[in-house]
């Protein structure tokens, strides 16, 4: 009788420990393979005047007009739009510009848009960032405020 019992005993501590074994090895997290990281890009600087930028608020004060004259040697652009809006609230549009013709010229709309617009008030802090891409390859940024 004694023995029957050391051997139940004996049964329950090796179930716990398989139950618990089993338990932790599902519940251990395998580790995440390593996600490559993207080698930084070095930015170059270019200033407004070296793509032709200006930047103009809207008659209206809805909106800013932005027109880049000197696209040659250029392959794509990016912009950023960044500016406060009451309540101290920032906002900002993000975009691609088409190199279609000489010359491009984009409204840019403070406030959104669906069937109706709705735009932002006492906008101020009106900053532009533009990612220039060249021909040959090289990333350079351009940097104006209104």
């Amino acid at each position: 009788m004694k023995n029957n019992r050391n051997l139940i005993i004996v049964g329950v501590i090796v179930l716990i420990l398989l139950v618990g074994g089993g338990i932790f090895l599902a519940t251990k997290k395998s580790p995440k393979p390593a996600i490559p990281t993207m080698q930084s890009e070095e930015i170059l600087t270019l200033s407004p005047l070296d793509i032709g930028l200006s930047l103009t608020m809207g008659s209206d004060d809805k909106r800013v007009i932005m027109e880049i004259t000197k696209i040659e040697g250029v392959t794509s652009l990016e912009y950023q739009l960044s500016y406060t809006s009451k309540g101290d609230i920032p906002r900002g549009v993000i975009g691609t510009l088409d190199l279609k013709g000489n010359t491009i010229k984009k409204e840019i709309i403070l406030g959104t848009c669906s069937d109706v617009c709705h735009y932002d008030q006492d906008v101020s802090n009106i900053k532009i960032i533009i990612k220039v891409t060249k021909t040959d390859g090289k990333v350079y940024q351009v940097e104006k405020s209104l």
